[in-house]
């Protein structure tokens, strides 16, 4: 909308115009972050309040952070603590000092707010699209075709809900992902001092998500390849010395284990009172000795974790989204809330990604590939290939039972790769998000038409039971 000419005429005294069109010609992935910002907060900001009681994993998250914060009562979970420490943190500063005791689904929060405690995984998922959009960015995909992928990530049900409770999940893949940005910044840092420090933050953030979930290792294998493969001879056109690499790894490798040791130091120094973690052993009050031996634990209990859950799922059902999780239903069952992703990122995701896996092939096959715009680079399309690899092959091995949510990460790496193939192809036309094809914002209006229908099953509202009685028709196998 253009200005009147009283706005613009103060604009222009202030000098704010020009500054402002100057940041904007400096920074022209200002625009679409901004735009991600503003719709990635209201979706993951607005309502956190509702439900006022208890839904699904917080029923443990919730209790565990509370610990940390309040009780100081000792816990033990199969998780590293970090997670659940920035949760406690966040729900420390903002006043909160403790509320329900957290031991069923549906258990009031009474005269507490929930906020407090939904805070930190709210905020991680309202970075989320932006740290997407900036990879795509720095994998080379168009301005254009970034925003669609940061969409991808505002818009998807799923994400949005476990990203708006008491969960681990939403600090994990902004932390997952957020170190995969920073070490493509090293990648391109063009002094040894930023590259340093840019290393080093990714270790930090490569050390969150590990100390989130153990699922997080995927990042520091993927990482970890990437340094390898820049000593590779041949056509690698990162290909750097022996020297710079080792010195960048070693401080990736300090960064991660700074965070993991200081998460593990937390965690014993502020739970000091006997709890329901005592029958797996008091602390002996030896640091090393402590994290070492609780490592044992923590591999046993994933091992030896027999129990069902009617809600679990089978790891090749993931990308069908064949058993939603049911989280919280109202006393009156009238309002409920599901975690139901988007259709058209799951589904549509699922089924371009497979079109993309079998065209690389072929064209590697046939050695027949499409003719990108002149002086256009090959995207890595290998690097979100092997993401998703690492991130998901681990968990087809796992005997535990697992949940459609262990997918989020491999869900992502899908997604990036497919947004940069379409972008290598042509789908989109350079950076301008208002010069694209209609098939581009087409896609994009189903996309929010998607998360529109199926927003009272992510928000809880109480038009949810009309909605979900409609999909438990189509799905059967989903109640």
């Amino acid at each position: 909308m253009p200005l009147n000419n009283k706005t613009e005429s103060a604009l222009r005294r202030h000098g704010w115009l020009d500054k402002l069109s100057a940041m904007l010609r400096a920074r022209p992935d200002a625009v679409p972050l901004l735009i991600l910002l503003l719709l990635s907060a209201a979706i993951h900001l607005s309502g956190l309040w509702h439900p006022r009681s208890v839904v699904f994993d917080e029923v443990h998250f919730g209790s565990f952070a509370s610990a940390y914060c309040c009780s100081h009562e000792y816990f033990f979970d199969p998780h590293p603590p970090h997670a659940k420490l920035l949760i406690a943190g966040v729900a420390r500063l903002l006043g909160y000092r403790g509320g329900p005791a957290f031991d069923h689904i549906g258990e009031s929060f009474g005269e507490i707010s929930p906020v407090p405690l939904r805070l930190a995984p709210a905020l991680a998922g309202t970075l989320l699209p932006l740290i997407i959009f900036a990879v795509l960015r720095q994998l080379g995909a168009a301005r254009a075709a970034a925003f669609f992928g940061g969409l991808l990530l505002a818009f998807d049900n799923a994400l949005a809900i476990h990203t708006r409770v008491i969960s681990l999940d939403g600090i994990l893949l902004a932390a997952t992902f957020g170190a995969l940005s920073l070490y493509l910044a090293a990648e391109k840092a063009t002094t040894a001092r930023r590259r340093a420090l840019l290393s080093f933050l990714s270790g930090c953030a490569a050390g969150l998500a590990v100390g989130s979930k153990f699922t997080g290792l995927a990042i520091v294998g993927l990482i970890g390849l990437c340094l390898v493969l820049r000593l590779w001879p041949g056509r690698n056109r990162n290909r750097t010395g022996i020297g710079p690499t080792l010195r960048q790894a070693g401080w990736l490798l300090t960064g991660a284990t700074l965070v993991y040791l200081i998460g593990w130091t937390l965690h014993f120094a502020l739970l000091t009172k006997p709890g329901p973690g005592d029958i797996w052993g008091v602390p002996t009050g030896n640091l090393a000795t402590d994290i070492v031996q609780i490592h044992g634990k923590m591999l046993s209990a994933h091992a030896n974790l027999s129990e069902s859950h009617p809600y679990g799922s089978p790891w090749w059902s993931w990308p069908l989204m064949k058993r939603p999780i049911y989280f919280w239903n109202s006393s009156s069952a009238v309002a409920r809330m599901y975690s139901v992703g988007n259709p058209v990122v799951w589904w549509g995701g699922t089924l371009l990604f497979v079109v993309v896996l079998v065209n690389l092939l072929l064209a590697r096959v046939t050695q027949f590939t499409p003719q990108p715009d002149p002086g256009r680079q090959r995207p890595r399309f290998w690097l979100p290939i092997v993401g998703f690899v690492a991130a998901y092959a681990p968990l087809a091995d796992v005997s535990r039972v697992l949940f459609m949510y262990h997918y989020f990460t491999p869900l992502i790496f899908s997604l990036i790769l497919v947004v940069l193939w379409l972008d290598y192809v042509g789908w989109t036309h350079g950076d301008s998000l208002l010069h694209q094809r209609v098939s581009y914002y087409v896609i994009i209006a189903v996309l929010v038409l998607g998360f529109a229908t199926l927003t009272p099953l992510t928000y809880g509202l109480e038009t949810g039971t009309a909605i979900t009685d409609t999909l438990f028709r189509i799905f059967p196998g989903w109640p």
